[in-house]
């Protein structure tokens, strides 16, 4: 049977005939002018016919970044300086005074004077009182490693690592070291003929006539059976856009908005800045609480104090404290000091902004049912790493109703978690210092193939919402999660600190 190729493809086949030897794909483009992905496709379909084949290893690629070309072109800034001293015939001279002449970022001048003393070019003393360098060189020695630099360029800054030399490597250590070397492992192509591709005569093969579409005039006449028609694999991934996107951790928090929004909840802000009154005694904490101390907490100096709400709100906490006001709890039996509510920090939790929220119902009379969330940041005085941040996100909501009960709390949750993606969703009980009752949210991971915990949720106790004038049969449903728990799950990171780095190579695997 014929062979039928196209005439570009054929083409191709007597060059690398007329070469006689094994080609660098990427090389060969090059010389005859046609994209790499042109060229590949041709071997392929030589492939096909046995007429050539290609084999692929991995190789290391060195080339000079920006800064290393910089100085392969122009001079390292030891031998900027070195020229300034033999030019101006200067035998000793104070460091502070050559580093005015020579106009060098200081960083760069320190570099340079460090690298001239290792090649023994200069030598530098304090034995006169003032820090000088004094010229050892004679003449401008020659060195290696500003030859390696202009062998990389002339080899258009691309060199094989395993083409270099002992003493080149050498040279490229030093190179290195000193950051001015960019490394990237790639796939060279070696492309051959067979016996057969080697033995075949060229002129016998017929050039296959191939279009990539059919038009109406080659339907009407039946000749579109003589071409070939071009395959397209549409499976095949298109190119990779690097364009500018939204941030992932963005999308997430709209998608968070858009959930709450769409169950009927209004979103509420409050202040970083927050007092301790609202972040602590407001939540019946006691004001010898661990929790307080600045190991865990960030206390401000400037401003020192903040202002309290209404003096009938902060008696009301006040007695909740030390005896429990009307909320039929004994309290803590302590002497509340409105001084300690008084100090300034960065709130702890997001829970601050529910309790303003609580104040505002007061304060206006509302009626219920009102249902709120928050999205914001929160601080903590914690030691970095890969599952902690000293700022991170909380996501909280509270349900302000008549006679509402957990019943009401697990339907909100479940819905929400639902249209977060997660459909087995269960709750269990749990304490936390806030709520009585209290529960524990866990969704189940189909990645993990396991149950992850979320976060807490519960009924705010009467000693938190009394001094509010939330009283029965008027509750206070309440949850709280941590933002990046959720993100970490969601976007398969497994260190926190990824999703405020911003590796680049994730955010472009991200979709938009």
């Amino acid at each position: 049977m014929a062979i039928k190729l196209k005439r570009q493809v054929t083409g191709i086949l007597k060059t690398m005939q007329e070469k006689k030897s094994e080609l660098i794909a990427s090389e060969f483009a090059k010389e005859l002018k046609i994209d790499y992905i042109v060229l590949m496709s041709a071997i392929n379909d030589l492939k096909d016919n046995k007429l050539a084949g290609f084999k692929e290893e991995e190789i290391f690629q060195i080339s000079l970044n920006e800064e290393g070309k910089n100085y392969g072109v122009n001079e390292l800034p030891e031998r900027a300086l070195l020229n300034i001293l033999i030019k101006n015939n200067i035998k000793e001279i104070a460091v502070k005074e050559l580093l005015e002449k020579s106009n060098l970022d200081k960083k760069i001048f320190f570099i340079g004077l460090s690298n001239m003393k290792k090649n023994r070019w200069v030598a530098q003393s304090k034995a006169t009182g003032e820090d000088k360098i004094f010229l050892i060189a004679e003449d401008y020695p020659k060195t290696k490693v500003k030859e390696f630099m202009e062998k990389i360029l002339n080899n258009k800054n691309n060199i094989d690592f395993s083409t270099l030399s002992k003493d080149d490597k050498v040279q490229f250590d030093i190179l290195n070291k000193r950051n001015l070397i960019d490394k990237r492992r790639k796939t060279k192509r070696v492309i051959f003929l067979t016996d057969k591709g080697k033995k075949i005569d060229v002129s016998k093969i017929e050039t296959l006539k191939q279009v990539s579409r059919i038009n109406s005039e080659m339907l009407s006449s039946g000749t579109w059976k003589d071409y070939n028609i071009k395959p397209f694999d549409v499976t095949k991934p298109g190119p990779l856009l690097k364009a500018g996107k939204i941030h992932p951790m963005i999308n997430l928090i709209n998608q968070i908005r858009e959930i709450f929004i769409s169950l009927g909840f209004t979103e509420i802000r409050g202040p970083i800045i927050e007092s301790a009154f609202f972040n602590f005694d407001a939540l019946f904490q006691p004001q010898d609480h661990p929790a307080r101390e600045l190991h865990d907490t960030f206390y401000l100096s400037n401003p020192k104090v903040s202002k309290l709400p209404e003096k009938d709100r902060v008696l009301a906490v006040k007695e909740t404290h030390e005896n429990g006001g009307d909320s039929g709890s004994l309290g803590w039996g302590y002497k509340w000091d409105e001084d300690i509510a008084k100090k300034t920090l960065l709130r702890t939790h997001t829970t601050a902004t529910t309790i303003r929220r609580l104040a505002d119902y007061y304060r206006n009379n509302e009626i219920p049912p009102i249902k709120v969330f928050s999205i914001d940041r929160v601080f903590r005085n914690e030691r970095v790493d890969k599952t902690h941040l000293a700022e991170f996100m909380q996501i909280e909501g509270i349900i302000i109703g008549e006679r509402v009960t957990l019943c009401d709390l697990i339907g909100n949750l479940k819905e929400f978690y639902r249209k977060m993606g997660f459909e087995k969703i269960v709750t269990r009980p749990g304490f936390f210092p806030y709520t009585e009752p209290s529960m524990e949210i866990a969704v189940f991971y189909d990645k993990l193939n396991e149950w992850i915990e979320m976060g807490g949720s519960g009924i705010f106790r009467p000693e938190v919402t009394y001094p509010w004038g939330i009283k029965n049969p008027v509750r206070v449903l309440a949850w709280g999660m941590g933002l990046e728990r959720l993100a970490m799950l969601k976007f398969g990171r497994k260190d926190i600190r990824d999703l405020y780095i911003n590796p680049i190579k994730w955010l472009r695997q991200e979709s938009y």
